[in-house]
């Protein structure tokens, strides 16, 4: 019993690390709005647009930061435009260098760029700026871009399926063979009673038959079928 209840503990254990990466990809994915409490968001590097300052693979902690405190060379991320998504085939967020502060009246506007690309084809408001770099882990992200795809989501759907089949399957299997054994045991059974009924009923059926038969003349007459020794049988008009 104590054998049977720490497997079931290492299984448990099992899934609540799956569903750790799954919330900690999640997190990354969606969780757009910084942190509460934390002023920080966890990002991870899908491209190579910041190398060698940030490669693919890198956890980066984007800080919290007022956009009048960003100066030209800090690396910020921000929420791109849908239509500059669709226009220019860019992502929802990205990671880019400020190379230009600009002021239009009251509004704040920052000319972005990759360190291994050309300027941004667009300018970032002040409203759509999600952090300021402040540290990194490097190459830490990699298992997660992997799972991010759609062939790491089916690797976790197929460990999933393959742990929940190796651990229950042989049991369900062993379950459905007792019962199917208890059917036949029990159709037997079933056939038996079935078997001796029959010949109670032919040990008790008459020793013989008696045929009825009505003439045209209106007399009946009466004729034996396997008519026993010693049996008188009387015919009247």
């Amino acid at each position: 019993m104590k054998r049977k209840g720490n497997l079931k503990r290492k299984i448990k254990i099992r899934y609540v690390a799956v569903l750790a990466v799954l919330a900690v990809l999640l997190f990354m994915n969606y969780g757009a709005s910084l942190v509460p409490g934390l002023g920080a968001r966890f990002m991870i590097v899908a491209s190579g647009s910041m190398s060698p300052f940030l490669n693919t693979g890198d956890i980066v902690v984007m800080a919290g930061v007022t956009p009048a405190d960003i100066k030209v060379g800090d690396v910020i991320a921000f929420n791109v435009a849908p239509r500059f998504q669709q226009q220019y085939n860019y992502p929802q967020v990205v990671t880019h260098r400020v190379v230009e502060v600009v002021t239009v009246g009251s509004d704040l506007y920052f000319q972005t760029k990759g360190d291994a690309t050309e300027k941004d084809p667009f300018t970032v408001p002040a409203a759509d700026v999600i952090g300021a770099y402040s540290w990194k882990i490097p190459y830490v992200g990699i298992p997660l871009l992997f799972m991010r795809t759609v062939y790491g989501m089916g690797l976790i759907a197929s460990y999933i399926i393959m742990d929940i089949t190796l651990d229950h399957g042989p049991a369900w299997w062993k379950k459905r063979q007792k019962k199917e054994k208890l059917m036949f045991k029990m159709m037997k059974e079933t056939k038996g009673i079935r078997k001796a009924v029959e010949n109670l009923s032919n040990s008790t059926a008459p020793a013989h038959r008696i045929l009825l038969k009505r003439k045209e003349s209106g007399k009946v007459e009466v004729a034996e079928t396997n008519k026993p020794a010693g049996l008188t049988v009387r015919r009247r008009a």
